[in-house]
């Protein structure tokens, strides 16, 4: 009989926990989870409201980059096993993203299913000091992104730049252009560059070592139907092969 009596205490105070975890509010669960996010992940929340179960950010800020509004929908089954996951969706007037998101007790975080859109001008914001202006839609479906503390990036999906345009002192129209990632073989991720057949001809690899480093590799040339003005840019990059391409490498370290 006591054994009885003292299995349902044990069960009510397991719910009472658990009814006290779901819903606090998300403020205070914000600064309590703030310290665990990956330092690979410069993101914060403000004008938060709900509570940890389902709750919403008035504005994420990567850096110190406006991102849009967050909204977050917990399952209370993954905190048993100390990780938290959610449903996520970030809203801003032009763009959006959604997915799951996954954090684990050592920091690392996973995306999933994620479906993200929104005009190339907005990257624009990451690099200030870029003196182009970009234009056009991005659009990211990737299966997975892993995001550790140290290591780098783990890609699976595509990126699509449709109807992509540059300005540097002149429009210039490029097509539609796509990068598609997967893991590499020894961590990090790589990637594949291709084109839908516009105005610019490009293929290449884009790779992100585990130590962080990135290599770009590419070859373009702009087709017959091209402004004049894109082949003129394409010279900036020195003289073309015996077939008309031009070299693009760059690499650094994120």
């Amino acid at each position: 009989m006591k054994r009885t009596w003292l299995k349902y205490v044990l069960l009510g105070l397991l719910a009472y926990a658990l009814a006290l975890v779901v819903t606090l509010p998300a403020r205070h669960a914000y600064s309590l989870a703030a310290s665990r996010l990956p330092k690979t992940l410069p993101v914060t929340l403000h004008d938060l409201g709900g509570s940890l179960w389902s709750g919403r950010a008035g504005t994420v800020a990567w850096r110190n980059t406006s991102l849009g509004e967050f909204q977050w929908d917990l399952s209370p089954w993954q905190l048993v096993s100390g990780r938290l996951a959610a449903a996520v969706q970030l809203q801003d007037s032009d763009s959006t993203l959604t997915g799951h998101l996954t954090l684990t007790r050592d920091g690392n975080a996973t995306l999933r299913e994620v479906n993200a859109r929104l005009p190339a001008g907005r990257l624009m914001a990451f690099n200030p000091g870029l003196p182009i202006a970009a234009d056009g839609v991005i659009a990211a479906n990737l299966e997975e992104a892993q995001l550790s503390q140290q290591g780098a990036p783990v890609l699976r999906g595509t990126i699509v730049w449709s109807q992509a345009l540059l300005v540097a002192g002149r429009p210039l129209k490029l097509g539609d252009l796509k990068l598609t990632l997967q893991p590499g073989e020894k961590g990090g991720t790589s990637g594949t560059l291709s084109d839908a057949g516009g105005p610019l001809e490009i293929s290449g690899t884009l790779t992100l070592d585990a130590n962080r480093s990135y290599r770009l590799d590419a070859k373009l040339r702009a087709r017959p139907e091209a402004d004049a003005g894109l082949g003129d840019s394409l010279k900036m990059l020195g003289r073309p092969d015996g077939r008309g391409y031009y070299a693009l490498r760059y690499n650094g370290r994120l």
